[in-house]
């Protein structure tokens, strides 16, 4: 765990640093960057087999056949990445790969976005995302691919749209249930509003509490015949609320009111954040905010096994909304900003750790191969 506990403590230094003379300086900046790149990826490609729930299982299907992955419901994709790995008799190709395309996607999403690239490499270690990718490989290498797909929405090419519909398929191949972020251009149109914010944690708050969430979600889950045939010999994954109780659902409230919050204090200022004169600033606000807000409103399943994998797609936007939480508060609430700054750092810190001591996604201990 000491491992993870430096990585949070070097998350800090660089929000420390996210507006200081070095990051200012191009070099150093990148500098940092190509060093802490390195290490995350010299952490996901030689960590042992047991670190990741899922990991063992990705071991195992590299000395399976095509045919026989093809029968555990695999996708095309990551066959042919695995045909690839074992035909140089190399596995550490598979982290490898997961690491490259999931970060750097996610990395260039955020930049796209106009995210502090310190605050980003942070607040993608303080919410637990790099650590569950150890876990769901197939599902962050979609993540990447959906991620590079979303950086052509903020483009003025022609071909846009083409461009995302090919990476949106090209992480189908990898995880079928990505076809949902086909909605990623609609999100650029909705406006959140901290009125918004509100009633929708009030309403996850009511179907999670009701366990309506769940019956609701249920029928549409059944409906997906890809999840009803892959789990057919295991209906609790399909039907049950998972382990998230009054305790677990504490976070979320918390995220709401800080959602809520951070859109209350800037919901009055002239030159407001939602600078209508820059359409591509609009929509990259209306894309994070309302993408957010739809990672949240899925905690109203109550942590049901499908639903907990749909929301995964979402995580990004949790990291690029918690970067503008820290970085976007005008300087209008200068004591404000700073008690609400240290607020979130501190809680997504306390997350981070809490959930190591749980141990989700099994990667504690950390060990090397």
């Amino acid at each position: 765990m000491s491992i993870y506990i430096l990585l949070i403590l070097f998350s800090l230094i660089l929000l420390i640093l996210r507006n200081s003379l070095i990051y200012r300086s191009l070099p150093l900046r990148n500098m940092i960057i190509v060093l802490t790149v390195l290490i995350l990826f010299s952490l996901t490609v030689f960590r042992g087999i047991t670190v990741g729930t899922d990991y063992p299982a990705y071991n195992s299907y590299y000395y399976s056949s095509s045919m026989a992955l093809k029968m555990q419901y695999i996708e095309n994709g990551y066959i042919l990445l695995n045909s690839f790995a074992r035909s140089l008799n190399l596995f550490i190709i598979i982290p490898a790969f997961e690491f490259i395309i999931s970060f750097f996607g996610m990395y260039s999403l955020a930049v796209v976005n106009h995210c502090n690239r310190f605050s980003f490499v942070s607040m993608y270690i303080l919410t637990y995302t790099y650590m569950q990718s150890f876990n769901a490989l197939r599902q962050f290498i979609a993540i990447g691919f959906i991620s590079f797909g979303c950086t052509f929405l903020f483009t003025n090419k022609k071909m846009k749209m083409l461009w995302f519909v090919f990476f949106i398929f090209l992480a189908y191949e990898f995880h079928s249930s990505a076809l949902i972020m086909l909605i990623a251009p609609l999100l650029m149109r909705i406006v959140v509003t901290y009125t918004r914010v509100l009633w929708a944690g009030i309403i996850t708050a009511g179907l999670f509490i009701t366990g309506l969430g769940l019956k609701i979600t249920q029928p549409l889950i059944m409906m997906n015949g890809h999840y009803a045939t892959k789990y057919s010999d295991s209906m609790m994954f399909l039907t049950s609320a998972g382990n998230k109780g009054f305790i677990q659902f504490l976070p979320v409230v918390i995220q709401f009111l800080i959602f809520f919050f951070f859109l209350f204090f800037n919901r009055s200022i002239s030159e407001s954040f939602l600078d209508t004169k820059n359409v591509n600033i609009q929509y990259s606000y209306n894309f994070v905010f309302s993408g957010y807000l739809m990672f949240l409103l899925l905690y109203s399943a109550g942590g049901n096994g499908v639903i907990d994998r749909l929301q995964m797609f979402f995580l990004i936007f949790c990291v690029m909304a918690n970067i503008y939480f820290i970085d976007n508060i005008k300087e209008k609430f200068y004591k404000s900003k700073f008690i609400f700054q240290t607020f979130v750092v501190i809680f997504w810190s306390v997350y981070c750790i809490l959930r190591l001591l749980l141990n989700n996604a099994s990667v504690v201990p950390y060990i090397f191969k």
